[in-house]
């Protein structure tokens, strides 16, 4: 099974895929970068660690979050597409609500588009994935950011996601958006309690069978963790580690990419778990 992200093919039955995150935002809840330079060391490290895609992120998605102007998320992430389009030969990956930003992206060197608001946001997106060959996660969020978190609810979250999901499939395909270029997400912590977001985890073979693809996977120092454990939301070295453990018991090839902060001890930790050799 492949994931066609217009340059490049990638094998999602081989071995789990590690994306790695670079926001380019000063107010994410772990890992922003203010300039150009220090995101672009930070994407250094990311390659060297063994990122297979990087995942470029101009603005913060985190719950209670307000929405930046498109032209100030532009700002932050085509200078950094444009440069590391030139540095590195891996897929490159826009983290965005804003089918403009989309656009720019790809023009700037993107190959994959992170749709993080693709369950509300799908008809927006669909000119732009029609007339291009670039990849889709199309991930599910319950309401905006800003809101998402307050009460979600859900009668059986497993199979209302994954409707909402197919839908978003559907009217892609319809527009002549081929189903090989499309991933899907369920949206860990979008506009969902813990309850739900391990309802999910547990639920991930049974979303594959529903969406027929695998699945990419955002679990890493996700509140969810911090809420089951008990643990202070700052503390990323020990998330990380909680990080991948949760990381290691999901099943491949539903969980087919991992989209995570710390390359290098998810990588090691895949190695040990006998899911990369």
């Amino acid at each position: 099974m492949f994931w066609d992200c217009g340059r490049y093919r990638l094998n999602l039955a081989e071995r789990p895929l590690i994306m790695g995150i670079l926001n380019a935002t000063p107010d994410s809840f772990s890992d922003g970068y203010h300039t150009l330079d220090s995101a672009l060391a930070h994407a250094q490290r990311l390659v060297l660690d063994g990122a297979d895609i990087l995942d470029v992120g101009g603005e913060s998605t985190r719950p209670g979050s307000e929405s930046v102007s498109t032209a100030e998320e532009l700002e932050r992430v085509t200078p950094l597409i444009e440069t590391l389009r030139q540095r590195y030969d891996l897929p490159l990956s826009v983290d965005t609500q804003k089918p403009e930003v989309a656009r720019a992206a790809i023009e700037a060197g993107a190959d994959i588009v992170n749709g993080v608001s693709a369950s509300l946001d799908y008809e927006a997106f669909t000119p732009v994935l029609a007339e291009t060959g670039v990849g889709f996660v199309a991930m599910h969020m319950q309401n905006r950011p800003r809101t998402m978190q307050v009460n979600p609810e859900y009668t059986d979250v497993v199979a209302e996601v994954a409707g909402a999901l197919d839908a978003a499939a559907d009217h892609l395909a319809a527009a002549g958006v081929a189903g090989d270029r499309i991933l899907f997400d369920p949206g860990i912590g979008f506009g969902k309690t813990l309850t739900h977001n391990l309802a999910l985890l547990n639920g991930l073979e049974a979303l594959m069978d529903r969406l027929q693809r695998p699945l990419l996977i955002g679990i890493s120092r996700k509140s969810w963790l911090t809420h089951l454990l008990d643990v202070p939301r700052n503390a990323n070295p020990e998330l990380d580690a909680y990080t991948m453990v949760a990381s290691t018991r999901l099943p491949f090839p539903a969980a087919a990419v991992h989209r995570v902060h710390n390359v290098k001890w998810l990588k090691r930790a895949l190695v040990l778990a006998g899911r990369i050799h």
